[in-house]
């Protein structure tokens, strides 16, 4: 009888998730529709997904367009790439660098905000640089747990906040690490200024 009931939930959120996805799916965003000029090696992204992961993400806040994801950008040969760690597009999901675009197309992107930390010095930078180039080389499984507090398996903002904290630049106090860390609670920190509109879709709060 359990399982019955638990199938039947199962089946309600299926459905619900396509309709959305079918309903209010907006146009993704572009990498050449962007103006990128202003991002600077080690921003945060934060994105909307239309994904159906990204959808269930947006389900959990009880939201059907919200902040699903959240990456570090750095710039390589002119180009830029972002360093997060995701179950989508992959049979090895997990801590993944990719290209700009790709990034979008993952997780199918229709919105997004580029944030940066306000006391970012030469010396942080170098931190940043040192975690940065660490977690490049891990390969971490996607946590399907969300546990802030056992790291060999690795969610996007548990990335983040691991490569920060790790740098001195955001602190354990911060963050509630007992509950998993939504990608929007990013926005929220008073330490991180967003970068003004280097994109065309015009992200909000």
């Amino acid at each position: 009888m359990k399982f019955k009931g638990f199938s039947s939930l199962f089946v309600f959120c299926l459905l619900l998730i396509s309709i959305l996805y079918f309903t209010i799916k907006k146009e993704k965003v572009l990498v050449t529709e962007i103006e990128d000029n202003n991002i600077e090696d080690f921003d945060i992204i934060v994105s909307k997904g239309q994904s159906v992961l990204s959808l269930l993400t947006n389900l959990m806040q009880f939201s059907t367009s919200d902040y699903s994801h959240v990456g570090i950008v750095i710039r390589k040969n002119k180009r830029l790439y972002v360093l997060h760690s995701t179950p989508d597009g992959t049979n090895l999901n997990g801590i993944r660098f990719d290209d700009l675009q790709t990034f979008f197309d993952l997780s199918d992107v229709s919105d997004f905000v580029i944030l940066r930390h306000k006391d970012i010095t030469v010396s942080f930078q170098q931190r940043l640089k040192v975690e940065f180039s660490r977690y490049l080389t891990i390969k971490a499984p996607f946590d399907f747990d969300f546990n802030n507090l056992e790291n060999s398996r690795i969610y996007c903002s548990e990335l983040v906040w691991l490569i920060y904290k790790n740098a001195g630049l955001l602190k354990t106090k911060d963050f509630d690490l007992i509950n998993p860390i939504s990608p929007k609670y990013f926005l929220t920190l008073k330490s991180f200024n967003r970068v003004p509109s280097t994109n065309v879709h015009h992200a909000s709060l």
